[in-house]
């Protein structure tokens, strides 16, 4: 890709992860591939993970190698849940209100990194402008939700009988797993994590290996706001990972977003250790190919 847009894309992720120039070994240890590293966020630091594998990233509209991500497993799984478990007791004692200011600052950043997000979105998931727009602009929505959320908090205390109170109250699960798909890169992944942050909780997010760089830019924008190691931490990789995320007894909750077959797999692992899950599958946006279409532009 050699529009400008393209090369400030770049240059955002090269200026805080390991150097464009570096090259590093592909996951079936075949030839290697120059381009933008994306490693884990662990405990507030951007670390390698503990394999030594990584996964070729490719630009949809030219199908060359932009970059490398992450394939962790197991043992990056445990590093990331033991950082989360250290800080979770004091995001937790922090009034909600405390904690919606950090996702306030964090909504102004991402609108004036507006520009930089849609370029990243267009470069590694092969959306136009506007779509790109839309994906960052959606996102945002549920992020000035979550700054509400110091008013949703609080629960209620209902008179049900005479002498007889029942009472409502909202309280964090602890550590919880966010796993997400390629087709919004900043949108799906704002969903959850605005929301469980803002409720007190520690958030493991595995993006898509396929676009890992809009929310390794978003993990930045987050650390800007405010954000304290181990609260938000980014594990990457493939079904391997998903599966440690999964299984990890720290990892009190799992949502998932995906294919219905996949999303199935998520669920029936949680419920059969009794794990709190939302798997969301199906999401499929059908088109009609009419006699007078371009066949190149739908294909």
């Amino acid at each position: 890709r050699t529009t400008s847009g393209g090369v400030h894309a770049m240059s955002a992720i090269e200026s805080s992860t390991n150097p464009a120039t570096s090259t590093v070994a592909n996951a079936k240890g075949g030839a290697t591939a120059p381009g933008i590293t994306v490693d884990n966020l662990i405990g507030g630091v951007y670390t390698p993970p503990t394999t030594g594998e990584y996964l070729p990233v490719h630009a949809p509209a030219t199908g060359e190698v932009i970059g490398n991500v992450a394939l962790s497993g197991a043992d990056d799984v445990e590093a990331a849940t033991a950082a989360a478990r250290a800080a979770l007791p004091g995001w937790r004692a922090l009034t909600c209100k405390s904690r919606a200011a950090i996702m306030f600052k964090f909504q102004q950043l991402v609108v004036s990194h507006m520009d930089e997000l849609v370029e990243l979105i267009m470069l590694e998931g092969g959306k136009n402008r506007q779509e790109a727009v839309g994906d960052v602009a959606k996102g945002n929505e549920t992020v000035e939700w979550a700054c509400s959320m110091p008013q949703l908090m609080p629960g209620q205390v209902c008179q049900v009988s005479r002498g007889i109170q029942c009472q409502d109250s909202r309280e964090p699960l602890g550590v919880v797993a966010c796993i997400v798909p390629f087709n919004f890169p900043a949108m799906v992944p704002m969903w959850t994590c605005p929301i469980a942050l803002t409720a007190g909780n520690c958030v493991i997010l595995k993006p898509s290996e396929k676009v890992p760089l809009t929310m390794n830019r978003i993990s930045q924008l987050l650390k800007e706001a405010g954000m304290p190691d181990g609260v938000f931490q980014i594990v990457n990789g493939s079904v391997d990972t998903v599966n440690a995320l999964v299984d990890h007894p720290d990892v009190k909750a799992a949502t998932f977003v995906g294919s219905s077959k996949v999303a199935e797999i998520v669920a029936n692992r949680c419920r059969a250790i009794n794990k709190r899950c939302l798997a969301l599958g199906g999401a499929k946006n059908h088109l009609v190919a009419l006699p007078d279409r371009d066949a190149e532009m739908c294909a």
